[in-house]
């Protein structure tokens, strides 16, 4: 029989694997485009209280909740946010192109358009899009089309396109950390008027419902302690009786 001390571990031990989660959502309720991360685990208390077979708890797996996150106006014309499903393609450190959501978008020394964090933004042809030094009233299309007014002329210039892609399956999308993540899928160019320019999307975690769950994480490893301890005390009193008897 299963002892129901190591069964109870193993929900501690998934309780505080939740609470890792709840707490990074947390302390990324401010990122912008962060998506929340939850976690799928089946535990075992009430099982053990109705007196049913046990199991240790599995932590099967992590989410990412891909909702949309509010979008806020900014101001600034190289800010964008997404207005349906999609991402930005960035280039990362080691030349890989990278995907993200955070569109506070700025320009380096160099003119490039480039994240907050310093990697080229790229255009839908995969290449870094750079601004002339003279480039004024920059303008960004609802399908990414980047133009602005350069030199003395009144025409205006067509920069180059955004890239912004899609994918069938956004839940394979591995995060790299700062907003960006990876996949071994094929992108899909996205369609449609969903960049707005001059706005940023705010991270989807309601900061409320996470502190919620939070103490709702804390209750439950609370009780599973409590069960540890009244487990202990069993087996320490009936090695007692049965030390008594011999």
């Amino acid at each position: 029989m299963m002892s129901p001390s190591l069964v109870l571990l193993s929900d501690q031990m998934a309780l505080e694997r939740a609470t890792d989660i709840v707490a990074n959502n947390v302390a990324n309720s401010s990122t912008t485009g962060f998506k929340r991360e939850g976690i799928q685990f089946n535990t075992l208390l009430s099982n053990l209280m109705s007196g049913k077979s046990t199991a240790f708890v599995i932590d099967k797996s992590t989410y990412r909740d891909t909702s949309p996150g509010t979008i806020v106006n900014t101001g600034n014309p190289l800010d964008l946010a997404l207005q349906d499903k999609g991402y930005f393609e960035v280039q990362g450190a080691n030349g890989q192109t990278e995907y993200t959501r955070d569109g506070a978008f700025r320009t380096d020394n160099q003119g490039q358009i480039v994240t907050s964090s310093g990697m080229p933004v790229l255009s839908d042809g995969g290449a870094p899009i750079t601004l002339p030094d003279d480039a004024r009233d920059i303008s960004i299309s609802g399908d990414g089309f980047l133009t602005a007014q350069v030199g003395t002329g009144s025409a205006r210039a067509q920069l180059g396109k955004i890239g912004v892609v899609t994918f069938d399956s956004e839940e394979q999308m591995k995060p790299q950390g700062n907003g960006l993540f990876t996949t071994a899928q094929n992108p899909t160019a996205a369609t449609g008027n969903i960049v707005m320019q001059g706005a940023v999307e705010q991270s989807n975690v309601k900061p409320i419902t996470e502190m919620t769950n939070l103490i709702r994480i804390q209750r439950s490893y609370e009780q599973a302690c409590n069960l540890v301890g009244q487990e202990n005390t069993r087996l320490t009193d009936a090695i007692n009786k049965l030390s008594q008897v011999t």
